[in-house]
């Protein structure tokens, strides 16, 4: 098997994991927020502690768990999420801080609700 092929098997079974999560009660809360909502990227393949360059929400290849890339001095580096990233929302739309916390943009980039202006941001 071509390493294209496995790691499109990789990809689509870590997909396929992510959107089965909150069915099987296992994803974090639901969307706070009804409607349909745009489907995101596809998740970046990577490991826990692995480095990576994007401010994106991942997939660890070997455990189907989340995970979110985090800048530091010495570049990015995959971290869990404990599937706290919840939900698709677009950049600046309205958030409800008692109910959401973290979630991902239409592209697969980490965004939090702010408590102050209610509004999905970036983290700083």
């Amino acid at each position: 098997m071509s390493t294209n092929r496995i790691i499109a098997a990789i990809r689509t079974a870590a997909v396929a994991a992510l959107i089965a999560l909150p069915a099987l009660g296992l994803g974090g809360a639901a969307v706070a927020h009804p409607g349909p909502h745009p489907p995101a990227a596809d998740p970046i393949v990577g490991s826990e502690g692995g480095g990576c360059s994007e401010n994106r929400v991942g997939v660890d290849g070997d455990t189907g768990e989340q995970l979110s890339c985090r800048r530091g001095p010495d570049g990015g580096v995959w971290s869990g999420t404990d599937g706290g990233i919840v939900g698709v929302h677009e950049f600046g739309s309205p958030c409800d801080p008692a109910l959401d916390e973290r979630s991902q943009t239409p592209e697969g980039r980490e965004i939090m609700c702010t408590p102050a202006d209610h509004q999905w941001q970036y983290d700083a």
